[in-house]
């Protein structure tokens, strides 16, 4: 990070993992803080480089509701201005991220800025709701949406479609109420181990593909001795969607938290290893002990840095992902963090900046 002659601060958007991450949070945190900000080498780890299609959806939503001038808004660019100029106002708002770009990352950035509104927010976003190298919706429905109401963040969500890559088209209604200031959470044990749940869906398919999938998963969690926790494994082959595609997401509640775990289907890999392959990502968590799951804890540390109050939590690992949004929370808000690695996972704790939305 650099301080500018103006006082607007620079971001490196090629530290840490260099991703989209990186300017999602970076253009949200400004607009919280009400800070302008410059993001250069943007997405510079990536092939190709800069700004796409799902990039610029976010960075526009995040400006619209702030009103923020931005300049350098164009697919492939390497560098974006950010110039926040006020609160985010209540009412409805819809999004079209326009290809199968993720409507979760799209939210991953968007709910801390929506949660700053006057007044209750409806937003749609149309995209991609089950695709790679993103949460399923499921799994932002499930695991990380239960952890954010931990924090105070007031946010309802329904599927009303699903989108697969590459035509997209999924549709996700969110609202979300003003719920600043956060309060801090203290995840440090898990506690008692109380069910797994799950849904298995495939749109578009036979029935008997989501059907295989929770059957699969099923059998590995009994095999691995957590069949006494198992509970019901929906099958969803009713939500209509835009193309082909399944998947499974499988989460574990405990006394104190909630893990998930999640596979997409994909043309030749067979529904039973889709299942097997979420239940063996869902077991090593389970069987690290911690109450959070890495991918939780890179959505959580944005809401860590802005609670009021030290916020500790633990995870079964610290991804390159987490590290990042640590290293820019702490740029653009001095929120102080610190990591120890502990046996079976990480503990992470942070001092809030006690966040309050201005008028």
């Amino acid at each position: 990070m650099q301080v500018g002659v103006i006082g607007m601060i620079v971001i490196d958007g090629s530290y840490g993992e260099g991703g989209g991450q990186l300017l999602r949070y970076s253009v949200a945190l400004a607009s919280l803080m009400g800070i302008d900000v410059r993001v250069v080498n943007i997405r510079a780890k990536r092939s190709p480089p800069g700004l796409r299609p799902q990039h610029l959806a976010a960075v526009r939503t995040i400006a619209q509701l702030v009103g923020a001038n931005v300049e350098g808004l164009f697919i492939g660019s390497m560098e974006i201005v950010v110039k926040p100029r006020g609160r985010p106002r209540g009412g409805k708002l819809e999004v079209d991220i326009g290809t199968a770009g993720s409507v979760s990352l799209l939210l991953q950035a968007a709910l801390p800025v929506l949660a700053a509104a006057t007044d209750m927010v409806a937003l749609r976003v149309r995209g991609g709701t089950d695709v790679s190298w993103s949460p399923p919706i499921n799994y932002f429905e499930h695991v990380l949406i239960p952890l954010l109401r931990k924090f105070g963040l007031r946010v309802e969500l329904k599927v009303v479609r699903r989108g697969f890559y590459p035509q997209g088209g999924g549709i996700v209604d969110v609202n979300v109420f003003p719920s600043y200031p956060l309060k801090p959470v203290e995840i440090e044990r898990a506690g008692e181990l109380r069910e797994i749940r799950g849904i298995s869906y495939a749109a578009n398919l036979p029935r008997h593909v989501a059907e295989r999938q929770a059957a699969s998963a099923r059998d590995a969690l009994r095999l691995a001795g957590f069949g006494d926790y198992l509970s019901e494994i929906v099958i969803d082959v009713e939500t209509p969607a835009v193309g082909p595609g399944s998947g499974i997401v499988l989460w574990a509640e405990y006394e104190n938290g909630v893990v998930g775990a999640d596979a997409l289907g994909e043309k030749g890999k067979r529904a039973e290893v889709v299942g097997r392959e979420a239940a063996e990502k869902l077991i090593s968590v389970l069987r690290s002990g911690a109450p959070i799951d890495a991918h939780a804890l890179d959505n959580i540390v944005i809401y860590m840095a802005l609670a009021k109050g030290r916020s500790v939590v633990v995870s079964n690992e610290l991804s390159s992902h987490a590290e990042t949004a640590i290293w820019l929370c702490e740029q653009l808000t001095r929120t102080k963090f610190t990591v120890l690695q502990e046996k079976g996972g990480v503990k992470v704790a942070a001092e809030g900046v006690s966040y309050r939305a201005s008028a």
